[in-house]
């Protein structure tokens, strides 16, 4: 006869081995909570072999107590010289981080005896068995990034959700690196709004120019100027991220039934939504005045935010615009501008400097824009290297921004003479401070208004079918 209790016992060699892919990892294991545990059976003292059923049970009590979760049993597990290997699972619930112990009847495989309780039962400790740490409760200090799952993310890694994320305190970033947006779950508002319009822009270099004999052109820096006029698109752009209410009339009420503006509105004050009219996306934005140019140059310069009309959107940044300034008419660029509208000094070497040494006239400058003497021919786009849109060949109507892709400055500017006349940021000394010099040739005069010898005044608050404007900025390091 056996003696079940005193002399049939296990005694683990290593105590336990609770290691995923470790020194002793389960076979064939595809649960986190599996371990491998191996012992040695030993019957009357002696080592025993050949096949054994296993049945195995989790205890909180060295004694007594119900135990945790079902037991497990294994069949047919072969023991040889005494020794055991076994696969448990329990899973992740049944580990606290405090001592546990494991019960272990036996019988001889294929046998259907009753399986005979092992004594003692035998302690599992917290330090060998790490199935704990899978629960995070039991987590403190810092876990390595090569013990977490590939499945976890990590700020510095490329990482892919395959369900629904949701970022309950809101997405930070200028998201220049955002793709695959599925844009059809934002509606036409929201796109708008987050809309980022590009600038297309040429630099001006040869700083510190001489000046035109007119004494006009000198640019002590080099900067960037566009290369085309601010178009209808561009203009909607920042009417629908700053106007849902538009207390400073940045959109001009006449503009749905005038042929040369290109905005219509809709909605009410606080919801109002902008579109641009059929054909006309490219075409010059106008009806602007002078303080509307200036707002949206700080809408630039504030990198093209979303929100009311406010320091943070188009009253501040390239120019400060308080009620005392705006109404004595003494507004003026601010240091450290990063958009703004181009001068007139800045405006007129745009359009007519070349330098002599670079096939430019002897004088540096020509006396239209587009390096020539000879005034541009007023012909349909896209005309020839000397054309432009000027009264009358395009019907007394603007063209798309440049359409005379022929016709370019030297600097490679388009349309600085004809579409559109353009509003400049210089006041002259011999003019009231409200009035603002207009730059350019337009489609409403015939091109000898191109030169650069003409020019005229308008006040801040004129805004007109003809007139439009393009922006300079800070050449970018």
């Amino acid at each position: 006869m056996v003696d079940r209790t005193l002399h049939r016992t296990v005694l683990p060699l290593l105590a336990l081995i609770a290691w995923r892919g470790g020194l002793f990892p389960a076979q064939a294991q595809t649960a986190a909570s599996a371990f491998t545990y191996q012992g040695r059976l030993l019957e009357n003292g002696t080592a025993t072999g050949g096949a054994h059923d296993f049945r195995f049970a989790l205890f909180s009590e060295v004694a007594g107590g119900a135990s945790v979760g079902p037991a497990i049993t294994n069949l047919a597990v072969f023991v040889s010289n005494g020794v055991f290997t076994s696969t448990l699972d329990f899973g992740i619930e049944a580990f606290s981080g405090a001592n546990s112990w494991l019960e272990i009847a036996v019988r001889p495989a294929g046998s259907s005896a009753l399986f005979t309780t092992l004594v003692p039962r035998q302690k599992l400790t917290p330090s060998p068995y790490s199935i704990f740490t899978l629960k995070a409760a039991s987590l403190t200090g810092k876990l390595p990034d090569s013990q977490l799952s590939t499945n976890v993310a990590r700020l510095d890694s490329e990482q892919t959700f395959r369900s629904t994320v949701t970022f309950a305190g809101g997405v930070r970033g200028d998201g220049s690196a955002l793709s695959n947006v599925v844009a059809t779950t934002l509606s036409t508002r929201q796109m708008e709004r987050l809309w980022r319009i590009p600038i297309p822009f040429v630099t001006v270099t040869n700083a510190g120019n001489p000046p035109d004999v007119n004494g006009k052109g000198v640019v002590g820096y080099d900067f960037r100027i566009g290369k085309y006029e601010v178009n209808n698109h561009q203009y909607a752009a920042f009417l629908n991220a700053v106007a849902a209410d538009d207390p400073r009339s940045l959109y001009n009420t006449n503009s749905a039934e005038n042929v040369h503006a290109g905005i219509t509105r809709s909605g009410s004050p606080g919801e109002f939504h902008y579109e641009v009219k059929p054909g006309m996306g490219h075409r010059p934005a106008v009806l602007v005045d002078f303080y509307d140019v200036l707002r949206f140059c700080n809408w630039l310069h504030n990198g093209q935010p979303s929100g009311p009309q406010d320091e943070t959107t188009t009253e501040d940044g390239a120019y400060t615009l308080t009620p005392e300034a705006v109404a004595a008419e003494n507004v003026l660029r601010n240091p450290g501008a990063r958009f703004w509208l181009p001068s007139d000094d800045e405006w007129y070497k745009a359009a007519y400097h070349q330098p002599g040494d670079v096939g430019g006239d002897f004088g540096d400058y020509w006396l239209f824009p587009y390096q020539s003497y000879d005034a541009p021919i007023s012909e349909p786009p896209p005309g020839g290297p000397n054309s432009a849109n000027t009264c009358c060949e395009t019907g007394r109507m603007a063209t798309d921004v440049g359409a005379y892709t022929q016709s370019r400055t030297f600097y490679g500017t388009y349309d600085q003479g004809g579409n559109v006349q353009e509003w400049t940021e210089w006041t002259s000394e011999f003019q009231p401070l409200r009035n603002r010099r207009i730059r350019g040739g337009s489609w409403y005069y015939n091109e000898f208004y191109t030169g650069s010898h003409d020019f005229e005044f308008d006040t801040t608050d004129y805004d007109s079918e003809s007139i439009g404007f393009r922006v300079a900025g800070r050449v970018e390091r």
